[in-house]
């Protein structure tokens, strides 16, 4: 390991909570600050609000003075993304519908554009206003709900297809309101310091919602792929128990409960 690759680890964490927000973390604050350069007042649609990107999404939103409404899968997942500063939320399981499978008829896709634009308009009531920016992540299934919903001229950033990467969109709803995408991976050296620099000042929090020893590495993949997640599951590699490393006082992680 080279000296340049490697970041302090803020005393006011244990070793799970230090381990479970780099790779997320550092992603979506090149989305929004660097490639959206998102400033107070701006509106932000994020989907997946309550899992490991979205949670430091709504949380960046919140230090900048910026208003957000997060997409989520149920109300726990809502008072979570509430907590962390959201303006407000929607549970995505209300517009199943605006969902793109691929290969929709006529019918179909006129029958999914109107669940996009009912979706698009609770959006707005939410925000007052179109978004500004919308961050996406989930790629196939929400990426033509996403062209449409942001506003003239704003951005759609994009880091990841987890439904699919072939998007297929009308893309009439670009040109015409002169829309932007913008791709964005993870995060150099500078960023991440930057990033980092707000963890240690207590500004952004890790969520974290469960902490299993090595031989739960099966139990957390499929605890995330059924979707079941807050935040992000930590595997403890050494350490013998949870709470080990931490050095100095400090708020820590935000612990995420299901239920709570």
């Amino acid at each position: 390991m080279q000296a340049q690759q490697l970041l302090p680890r803020p005393q006011n964490l244990t070793w799970e909570e230090a381990a479970s927000y780099g790779l997320v973390y550092f992603t979506a604050y090149r989305m929004l600050i660097d490639q959206c350069d998102l400033q107070a007042g701006d509106r932000v649609l994020i989907w997946g609000a309550a899992g490991g990107l979205g949670v430091f999404a709504v949380q960046l939103c919140q230090a900048a003075g910026a208003e957000c409404v997060g997409v989520v899968s149920s109300e726990d997942k809502g008072r979570l993304v509430m907590e962390l500063g959201a303006t407000g939320y929607i549970d995505r399981n209300e517009y199943t519908g605006m969902m793109r499978k691929g290969g929709e008829t006529p019918e179909e896709e006129k029958a999914r554009f109107a669940e996009s634009r009912r979706f698009a308009k609770a959006v707005k009531e939410i925000l007052g206003e179109p978004p500004d920016i919308v961050f996406e992540h989930v790629g196939k299934a929400t990426f033509p709900t996403s062209v449409f919903t942001v506003r003239p001229f704003g951005k759609v950033v994009i880091c990841a297809g987890t439904t699919g990467y072939n998007l297929d969109f009308d893309v009439r709803h670009l040109w015409m309101r002169q829309k932007q995408i913008i791709g964005s991976h993870f995060a150099n050296a500078y960023e991440c310091t930057k990033a980092n620099q707000l963890i240690e000042q207590n500004l952004i929090r890790p969520v974290l919602w469960r902490t299993l020893g090595f031989d739960g590495v099966p139990e957390a993949h499929q605890l995330m792929k059924d979707n079941k997640h807050l935040g992000k599951i930590a595997i403890l590699v050494g350490a013998t128990d949870e709470g080990q490393g931490k050095t100095i006082e400090g708020p820590g992680a935000i612990h995420a409960e299901v239920g709570a």
